[in-house]
């Protein structure tokens, strides 16, 4: 960046903001075209069903052995 000076570097980085700020509005319409194809019409008309969050015992399994895992590779190393 350093060699680029400052008008180039300045170039470089509206380009990414330009790709970043296009893919965030690509990424917002293919979201609303999902919603529109699912019938959400608004938060006041669609009432959104939630799935109730809950650990199985599989679950708290996974998370403690993860978690000795991670202990016992920070104790003996790499």
């Amino acid at each position: 960046m350093e060699k680029l000076g400052l008008r180039n570097t300045t170039q470089v980085w509206a380009k990414i903001a330009e790709r970043l700020v296009d893919n965030l509005l690509v990424r917002a319409e293919q979201i609303a075209s999902a919603m529109q194809v699912r019938g959400f019409t608004s938060p006041d008309q669609h009432q959104l069903r939630w799935h109730q969050f809950q650990l199985n015992f599989s679950d708290w399994l996974a998370i403690v052995g993860i978690g000795i895992f991670w202990v016992a590779r920070a104790v003996l190393g790499n």
